[in-house]
């Protein structure tokens, strides 16, 4: 029990790289809103069906919700939203792999700001961990941008480490370091209970507000939308399944541990995407990228040990 977080950890990023190369698709035919509100709209019938079967299986009944509890609940709904929509307007801006990268700043930032303001506590293993999964990172987003300049010589075109991307993709990194921290902080106040439970309920909470208030902001501004789903809906279906089964796994971790080092173990997700990368969108591996896969499944290993 002391390490299920860990393959649940793994399991919600495979969960998750699935879910937003599939976005990616659908944001061919829909706006990017569109394509972030689906994930709810869809994502939520699976998520009270899964908890149905929990309940039914090992009890627990339905959960006092304190205003804490809302609160961060909502915090987190709201970055997350934010933070995938940010995410998916990226696509139009550079390549998926890039794109997806680039926002791995988050290891840290989810250290920093989870020790800062949130209940967040490091150990020195720890933070060796966090280190060698971002060194990982680095070299896997090191050997895409080495690709590519090696694909743009003799072009005008380079990569902007300054630019456009760098801005989005750092910004949204930072709400989804909110929102992994908000989540985290949900499910420990609804103790006692065990980690699926209070995972799924949070889930659901967030997920059911992601649904009001980004159904009622596209009523507004995007009602088109809403024309666009069953023409996709197999596509869409599919983005909500996944992205269920994903944010199970990412909460049932959170009830067990440090959202920094959840987050940290998750980000064997960048494996899962340049498989996806190389399988689907036909982008080719670097060296550099495979050895940052090396280290990235070092710094799995590490964490096996921390506390």
């Amino acid at each position: 029990m002391e390490v299920i977080w860990i393959p649940l950890s793994v399991f919600a990023a495979l969960m998750q790289a699935i879910r937003t190369a599939a976005q990616k698709t659908l944001n061919q035919t829909m706006s990017t809103m569109g394509t972030t509100y689906v994930r709810s709209l869809f994502g939520l019938p699976f998520i009270a069906l899964f908890l149905a079967g929990l309940l039914y299986l090992e009890g627990g009944g339905v959960p006092s919700f304190s205003r804490v509890f809302l609160a961060f609940a909502f915090g987190g709904a709201l970055s997350q939203a934010l933070g995938t929509a940010l995410l998916i307007h990226m696509f139009s801006l550079k390549s998926f792999v890039v794109g997806t990268m680039l926002t791995k700043s988050d290891i840290l930032l989810t250290a920093l700001v989870g020790s800062a303001l949130f209940s967040e506590r490091i150990t020195a293993i720890g933070w060796i961990g966090l280190l060698v999964m971002f060194g990982g990172v680095l070299l896997m987003l090191v050997g895409k941008l080495e690709l590519r300049t090696l694909v743009a010589r003799g072009d005008t075109r380079r990569f902007d480490l300054f630019g456009r991307v760098t801005q989005v993709a750092l910004m949204c990194a930072l709400m989804f370091t909110m929102s992994y921290l908000c989540f985290r902080e949900a499910t420990l106040i609804l103790q006692p209970g065990g980690f699926l439970w209070r995972g799924t309920w949070t889930v659901l909470v967030g997920t059911g507000m992601q649904t009001i208030f980004l159904g009622a902001w596209l009523l507004m501004r995007e009602p088109g939308v809403f024309h666009q789903l069953w023409p996709n809906r197999r596509l869409i279906s599919f983005i909500g399944m996944t992205s269920a089964l994903g944010s199970i796994g990412w909460f049932g971790a959170f009830a067990l541990q440090n959202a920094s080092y959840v987050r940290a173990v998750g980000q064997i997700e960048s494996l899962f995407t340049l498989a996806i990368s190389w399988g689907y969108f036909r982008e080719k591996i670097t060296r550099l990228e495979l050895l940052g896969m090396m280290t990235m499944v070092v710094g799995v290993l590490m964490f096996r040990v921390v506390k």
